[in-house]
Parts: structure tokens; C-alpha cells; sequence
């Protein structure tokens, strides 16, 4: 695994955490949050606000460091390709995710008030 990995990782670790940091205290009043988002970008279905702030994000970078160790446990014979690039791609993806949630999350929050 290269060190480009292992950055891009960590950098959106960071980002992604950082974001629910702000989230829990952005919406710090709402008890629930839309989880689910119908083809109008209208909420359609809520759950608990730890779930959307911290829950998501949990398992977004959880998702990410399963890509970083799994492939030190599969033996390199099957492996195809090189594992870091999955990570560098995902990185960014998965921070653009998470921006698009809060997005649309801050958008609800704008409707609400």
C-alpha cells in the first residue's frame, strides 16, 4: 500500500469528522433528521439526529480503513490491481458525499425555520 493511500485516507478521515463536528452543532436543535432523500431531493423518511450526524460518517471512514487493511490480509496472489488506487478514488467520493448530505441537510434545516 503507498503513502498516497495512507494520506488520502487520513485527509478525508479528517474532513469527514470535521463536517460531523459541525453537523452536531448545526442541528443541535432538530431531535430528528431527514435520513432518506426521495428523487425531488425532499426528505421521505427521518431517523435520529446521532445517526445522521455521526452515524454516516462512522461508517464512511469505517468503510475506508477496511479498504487499507484488508488487502495486508488477503494473501497478494489474488489481489488484482493495485489496492491503493480503490482507496485514492474512494477518498474523494466518499468526502463528496458527505458534503452533498449536509448540503441537502442544511437546505431542510433553511425550510424549517
Amino acid at each position: 500500500m503507498t503513502d498516497a493511500a495512507y494520506l488520502c485516507a487520513a485527509l478525508a478521515s479528517f474532513a469527514i469528522f470535521g463536517s460531523a463536528l459541525w453537523a452536531s452543532h448545526r442541528f443541535s436543535a432538530y431531535d430528528r433528521l431527514p435520513r432518506h432523500f426521495g428523487p425531488t431531493l425532499e426528505p421521505t423518511a427521518f431517523g435520529p439526529r446521532w445517526l445522521m450526524v455521526w452515524g454516516v460518517p462512522f461508517g464512511m471512514v469505517a468503510i475506508l480503513w477496511v479498504l487499507l487493511i484488508l488487502p495486508v490480509l488477503v494473501p497478494e496472489q489474488y489481489l488484482n490491481g493495485d489496492p491503493a488506487l480503490g482507496v485514492v478514488i474512494a477518498s474523494p467520493i466518499m468526502m463528496g458525499a458527505q458534503v452533498f448530505t449536509l448540503f441537502l441537510l442544511t437546505r431542510w434545516a433553511r425550510k424549517q425555520a
